[in-house]
């Protein structure tokens, strides 16, 4: 019982130390959505993802020609010829699939791009949260797009709105004004799925 005790003391101990703290969040979605910088960046992702998907796709339309015409014609051709005509499509088969990988492999070429693009945004929204922040005195700033649960929040402390005029002073976006209406009714559901996270930089996303 005294060890109980002791706990329930120093955990309101804690509680009441943090508690003292300002706490508000951001809906980085929500941000990035109404962000012209973030919009480009998706825009140009895209194209060049559909480019390299163009040109896996005409690469392997090539060989599919060059697979038919081997098999319409093989029953003509010397043994020599079969196996230097197999070689060859096993090696341009080899070739789409080392290709494939490069483009869309953990390490490939798509990832570095989203990384590249994607990284200086994000730290320009940590520069202008922690601006905010500053400002108005907040200790800690919770993301609503993040892995921990919020099952309330009160639009009062969503700062999100702040961030972007900060990033986007000069951007008038319809959705920004329709923010607070949002989350209004968003507040009435029940978000148990809802999480959040603290807003931190990091060095990879």
């Amino acid at each position: 019982m005294k060890k109980w005790i002791s706990f329930i003391v120093v955990f309101f101990g804690l509680f009441n130390s943090v508690s003292a703290q300002k706490f508000c969040y951001v809906d980085s979605q929500y941000i990035l959505e109404n962000l012209p910088e973030y919009t480009k960046s998706q825009s140009r992702l895209k194209t060049q993802t559909e480019a390299w998907q163009k040109e896996l796709e005409v690469r392997q339309e090539n060989l599919n020609k060059v697979q038919n015409a081997f098999e319409a014609e093989k029953i003509l051709l010397t043994a020599d010829q079969v196996k230097e005509q197999e070689k060859k499509i096993a090696e341009e088969l080899a070739a789409i699939k080392e290709l494939q990988e490069k483009r869309y492999g953990p390490s490939g070429d798509l990832v570095f791009l989203r990384r590249a693009l994607v990284k200086p945004i994000q730290d320009q929204i940590y520069n202008a949260t922690k601006q905010v922040a500053d400002k108005r005195g907040y200790s800690f700033v919770f993301d609503k797009g993040s892995d921990l649960i919020m099952i309330y929040t009160d639009p009062k402390f969503d700062i999100s709105r702040e961030v972007l005029n900060v990033l986007s002073p000069d951007e008038k976006n319809s959705k920004t004004n329709q923010k607070g209406t949002s989350n209004n009714n968003n507040n009435n559901k029940s978000n148990s799925g809802s999480k959040v996270n603290t807003t931190n930089r990091t060095s990879k996303k």
